[in-house]
């Protein structure tokens, strides 16, 4: 019984979360509102709550494809406003990172952090929000189709990534340097891929002449390999 009331108060949380007026889903079918469940719903409660008879559905299969329409709807936009060259807007891409996402999510006016269901025992993490944010997407656009979701997106995000400046090139900075004392060039390469298929965690190092000047982690081999060469240009006193 307490299961049950716990469970129609936050579907009328969910209800009044989905009816802001920047999300406009105003009467949610029973599937959609089970689709926006599973959008928030980490493994960790899935796991806690679940049972081989009555399993309970997590974010990560809806954060696969939440992902892919972020990626898509920020790519078209920057594409449309400022079509330079592919290494400029390649950049411009850091904008969909998950610690950049956190930033923005946590900062909307509605309780999005508030939505998301943890076991007992998960603490609420900057991936997590990221992750969730994505998921939520992959609900929406499931719900409301492609149109209405870049809308909703560029409404939300709009402002942010017309104004967004992109992360410093580390590595074009280590190579210049390189190249300004040797003939050698930077050698990037994995040395570790930890985590699931969907949300991996890479580390590089970078090395010249076969020296090691630095190791990075990142979700991505871009973000690794940046992070490897801003920890060589510390390493060398280039940056602090």
């Amino acid at each position: 019984m307490m299961e049950k009331r716990e469970k129609d108060s936050y579907q009328e949380r969910l209800r009044l979360f989905l009816s802001d007026f920047r999300i406009g889903v105003t009467d949610p079918s029973p599937a959609a509102l089970a689709l926006y469940t599973t959008a928030f719903t980490h493994k960790s409660f899935a796991r806690e709550h679940g049972s081989a008879d009555e399993p309970v559905s997590d974010f990560e299969a809806l954060e696969f494809l939440g992902d892919r329409v972020l990626n898509l709807v920020v790519a078209e936009y920057i594409f449309r406003q400022s079509p330079e060259n592919e290494g400029e807007m390649a950049e411009k891409m850091e904008f969909v990172r998950n610690s950049h996402l956190f930033s923005i999510v946590s900062s909307l006016g509605t309780d999005f952090p508030g939505m998301i269901r943890l076991g007992s025992h998960q603490k609420l993490t900057s991936r997590i929000v990221a992750s969730a944010f994505e998921s939520f997407l992959g609900a929406y656009f499931l719900d409301r189709r492609f149109e209405t979701t870049r809308s909703f997106l560029l409404g939300l995000l709009g402002d942010e990534l017309g104004n967004f400046i992109p992360f410093m090139n580390y590595k074009k900075r280590l190579q210049e340097h390189i190249q300004k004392t040797s003939r050698h060039i930077p050698i990037y390469e994995r040395i570790a891929k930890e985590g699931p298929d969907h949300a991996p965690v890479f580390t590089y190092k970078v090395s010249v002449a076969g020296f090691v000047l630095g190791t990075g982690k990142g979700i991505t081999k871009t973000q690794a390999t940046q992070d490897a060469a801003r920890n060589a240009l510390c390493s060398l006193g280039l940056l602090h």
